[in-house]
């Protein structure tokens, strides 16, 4: 009889972490969704168990307190042992500006929630992973962690998270555990909708930007998540994948082409 795989999604309840939360669960996996609403967490442990996980839990967890993150992983360890893989996707948004401009508030509460969580996920369940000898730990990034976007608390913060999933996958691979990230595009989530909806994003606009032309739906990235911390990828670490429906390419493709156009060259006859 095949072993029960048990996954932790830290910030499981909404967006990008519930979608990879539910790929989990069709996939068979015992959950364990951590965040800071009650109401979606006990949701999402609901809705993951309709959709074939045998038993999901949610925990009520704070990224920027090392102790209930501590709870979180000896309430886990007690209830399943070790978890096979945990997912850091726990993260807050930032609006467009300069950086001579940057709220010193903001950036603070930025890095404690977006580096700081992922960093003390990656070292309390590190330190369960590596004394089981197995094990992948899966990070969300940004396209923000490869471009110099105009979020100057974000964008810092997920190059780190990036740094810090290279690190950890040298450091832990000797035990067995390996490290990957994701990096999400244009994410048709909830809360991007509402911003095209209110005018405050331009659809047309954002779909040029990609090589596909087209949004990434939340299950794509879902998709990636449960192949980085599956067998499947078994010799894969220390990757930041994106997942941008071709953001990357497109945008220094098309800005060279303007300063250097193809012309069409007339063929003999």
């Amino acid at each position: 009889m095949d072993e029960v795989r048990t996954a932790v999604v830290i910030g499981g309840t909404s967006g990008i972490g519930r979608a990879i939360t539910m790929r989990f669960a069709e996939d068979g996996w015992q959950m364990v969704i951590a965040g800071r609403d009650l109401e979606r967490g006990g949701t999402a442990a609901k809705d993951c168990e309709t959709a074939g996980a045998p038993a999901a839990r949610f925990v009520a967890t704070d990224v920027t307190s090392p102790a209930s993150v501590e709870a979180l992983a000896k309430a886990i360890e007690e209830e399943f042992g070790a978890p096979h893989a945990v997912v850091n996707s726990a993260g807050i948004l930032q609006s467009g500006q300069r950086v001579l401009d940057q709220d010193l508030a903001e950036d603070e509460r930025m890095w404690r929630v977006n580096y700081r969580g992922t960093l003390l996920g990656c070292q309390v369940f590190g330190r369960l992973l590596s004394a089981a000898g197995r094990g992948a730990i899966l990070n969300v990034g940004s396209l923000a962690s490869f471009a110099p976007l105009s979020l100057p608390a974000y964008t810092p913060g997920k190059h780190a998270v990036k740094a810090l999933t290279e690190i950890l996958a040298a450091e832990l691979g000797p035990q067995g555990v390996r490290v990957n990230a994701v990096a999400p595009g244009y994410t048709l989530s909830d809360g991007l909708k509402a911003r095209i909806a209110k005018g405050e994003r331009n659809p047309d606009a954002i779909l040029a930007t990609t090589a596909l032309r087209k949004f990434v739906q939340p299950n794509d990235v879902a998709e990636a998540a449960l192949f980085l911390c599956s067998d499947r990828s078994a010799s894969i670490t220390g990757v930041t994948l994106p997942v941008d429906a071709g953001w990357l390419v497109q945008a220094p493709y098309a800005h060279y082409l303007q300063g250097n156009p193809i012309r069409n060259v007339a063929k003999p006859t």
